[in-house]
């Protein structure tokens, strides 16, 4: 799957303690989406693979929760 095409799943994220990355599944693969030194830096990254896009605002279909 092309990296942009996440923008367009509905994805929940769970962020765990002391770190600064949320984490989903998709369709078997595990993303991770990095909160940022913003206003630094853009305030989110998508990681896929190696493969990473910046962000400052998150798509409408994708949720933030905190984990454990």
């Amino acid at each position: 799957m092309n990296i942009n095409q996440y923008f367009f799943k509905n994805i929940l994220w769970v962020k765990k303690k002391n770190t600064v990355f949320y984490e989903a599944e998709v369709e078997g693969k595990q993303i991770y989406l990095r909160l940022n030194d913003f206003p630094e830096e853009p305030m989110y990254t998508l990681i896929v693979d190696k493969e990473e896009k910046d962000l400052d605002d998150l798509p409408s279909c994708w949720k933030l929760r905190l984990g454990n």
